[in-house]
């Protein structure tokens, strides 16, 4: 079940870099970036879990790049949390590898696909809305306040999601 959400999340996060810099009219960089998602596909095959973390700093940085040059946010965005739902999904494999085979393997899936899950429209959704909504003027004060709640309401949701 996790590895059809892992090549899911690196089909979407490669596709999506590849269409924004498409877009920008970058046909090379484009092909790099689909390179680096079928190699990050057939290292995963191959155990080698390292590849995942040299994958996400790529997609990042790829990300970034293109948020910087102006392509379109969100198919940055989408590349970016593509890249960042591998990540975690095959570090999840790599600890699913240890449990024991009296653990309940296809619970701890469903329960960590299911906090994923949460966790990736409540990300997505905020990133979405950052693009979208555009404040001119904020005072200093209000600006540190709103981010203070903000990592108070984060923390508040890890906890609560740890508890199940």
């Amino acid at each position: 079940m996790s590895i059809v959400a892992f090549i899911f999340s690196v089909l979407l996060g490669t596709s999506s870099l590849a269409y924004g810099y498409m877009q920008a009219g970058l046909s090379n960089p484009a092909r790099w970036v689909i390179l680096i998602g079928i190699v990050w596909l057939l290292a995963h095959w191959r155990r080698l879990y390292w590849f995942s973390s040299v994958a996400l700093f790529l997609a990042i940085i790829a990300a970034g790049f293109g948020v910087w040059s102006e392509f379109p946010t969100v198919w940055m965005l989408l590349g970016a949390l593509g890249g960042l739902l591998g990540w975690d999904l095959s570090d999840f494999s790599r600890r699913l590898s240890y449990a024991a085979p009296t653990d309940d393997i296809q619970g701890m899936e469903r329960r960590h696909l299911a906090r994923l899950g949460i966790v990736t429209v409540l990300g997505g959704s905020l990133a979405i809305l950052s693009v979208v909504i555009q404040v001119k003027r904020l005072a200093f004060e209000v600006a540190v306040g709103l981010i203070l709640l903000a990592a108070l309401g984060l923390t508040r949701l890890v906890i609560r999601l740890r508890k199940y």
